[in-house]
């Protein structure tokens, strides 16, 4: 076995070192090579041979022989535009992003059955309008006389050079009712422009109707607030009265219509509520403090003589015209802008309220009409009519136009909010 391997390695050997001299002639290499015995011949038996143990060699792969994973092309998928609808959230906290993408920014949480208005779709995401409370930011040096002066200006969800762009506003583009930014002064507080959209998961959104759904909603949500306001601010000016002298069934009045005529929107019925138990606790600490200042022999009196009072006066106006009762419904809506008006005119009474109002009124003329269609909100009792044309809607608390129905007339009357109707709204101040 050794001889046979001895003689195996030197044969090798030399033919090994006469081929890799390059400089030796050709026929300087052997004429045959040696002949070698063959594996049959050797006949080694299996156990008498040693294991040869050798490590692979692991070439490193060509890079084109690599086998690297193909990179995931995310496709890009276009916002088409869609005819307006009237979304309705079918889940709670659904979150409205920035972006349609679900690692986005959240915008806000939006509660069950609140509305939003669709305008556009991109992949599994609905484009909706921004709220009607959102506010968005520009840089006052882009603004001038509430026009802007640039292309393509960053509108921004804060006032910040860090925060989002949601729009872009370009020169000509008019700013309604800006505001210098508390937060901020270098910026100017606006509503989002018309193209702002955000956007929230298509499995959260039903069809609840057309645009004008969610338009109708959002007139009865600012008659709801206005409501709501008109009342505080009423409420307030009742508690600074003598207690004989608040008119606590009003401002009851108030709320409870809030509480009951505008359940869909829970976020001010709750508010109503809260408003009503306020008022009802301070009207008790009045009157328990009224009664401590007051004899009880004359508190008997007094009572005695309010209780008659009041018989007095439901026999009176026990046959009222029910137009007397839709002037009054209009009373808290007055005393609530005249309240509004004396915050910033101090010392000033209801009459001087309305001799200012005359300064600011217009004279109007036609043929009176009752406006009686059961909406909510409405803007006035009335209607006045020039030759079959509207002029607008009207109503007052010191004039029965009940009295003037089919009449042409000529009126003074100062402009008032229209709640989004389709014509102005007047109070008459005079009739001629």
């Amino acid at each position: 076995m050794s001889k046979f391997f001895t003689y195996l390695c030197a044969s090798l050997c030399a033919y090994s070192a006469t081929a890799l001299n390059a400089d030796a002639p050709m026929d300087a290499l052997p004429e045959a090579m040696p002949e070698f015995p063959t594996i049959e011949a050797v006949q080694m038996p299996i156990e008498e041979a040693a294991p040869v143990l050798v490590a692979p060699v692991l070439a490193e792969p060509a890079a084109s022989e690599l086998k690297v994973a193909p990179k995931k092309v995310v496709e890009k998928v276009p916002e088409v535009n869609v005819n307006p609808f009237t979304g309705k959230i079918k889940g709670r906290k659904v979150r409205m992003r920035l972006r349609p993408d679900l690692d986005s920014r959240i915008i806000k949480e939006l509660s069950k059955n609140e509305l939003v208005t669709v305008v556009g779709e991109k992949g599994d995401f609905w484009a909706v309008q921004a709220p009607a409370a959102t506010k968005a930011y520009i840089f006052r040096s882009f603004v001038l006389d509430n026009v802007v002066e640039g292309t393509r200006v960053n509108v921004r969800l804060e006032p910040s050079m860090d925060a989002p762009v949601v729009a872009h506003l370009n020169s000509g583009d008019k700013i309604e009712n800006p505001s210098v930014s508390p937060v901020n002064p270098k910026w100017l507080e606006i509503a989002p422009p018309a193209n702002t959209r955000f956007y929230i998961a298509k499995e959260y959104v039903e069809y609840a109707g057309g645009p004008e759904v969610k338009s109708q909603m959002d007139r009865k949500q600012a008659s709801a607030e206005q409501l709501l306001d008109s009342s505080s601010l009423l409420s307030k000016a009742e508690l600074r009265k003598p207690f004989e002298e608040v008119d606590f069934d009003r401002i009851v009045k108030g709320y409870n219509t809030v509480i009951t005529d505008f359940s869909e929107f829970p976020e001010l019925v709750e508010q109503a509520k809260e408003a009503l138990a306020s008022f009802q606790e301070a009207y008790l600490q009045k009157r328990i403090t009224h009664l401590e200042s007051q004899p009880a022999e004359h508190y008997a009196s007094a009572d005695s003589k309010k209780a008659s009072q009041r018989t007095v006066d439901l026999e009176k106006f026990e046959n009222i015209a029910m137009i007397t009762d839709k002037m009054k419904l209009w009373e808290p809506i007055e005393e609530a802008l005249y309240l509004s008006w004396a915050n910033i005119n101090d010392n000033k009474t209801q009459r001087d309220y309305y001799e200012e109002q005359k300064l600011a009124a217009v004279e109007i003329s036609g043929i009176v009409e009752p406006y009686t269609s059961p909406v909510k909100s409405k803007p006035g009792d009335f209607i006045l009519r020039d030759k079959d044309i509207p002029v607008g809607y009207v109503y007052s608390t010191q004039i029965n136009l009940q009295s003037l129905v089919g009449k042409q007339v000529k009126m003074v009357a100062a402009p008032r909010p229209n709640n989004n109707f389709a014509f102005p709204a007047y109070y008459v101040l005079s009739v001629e």
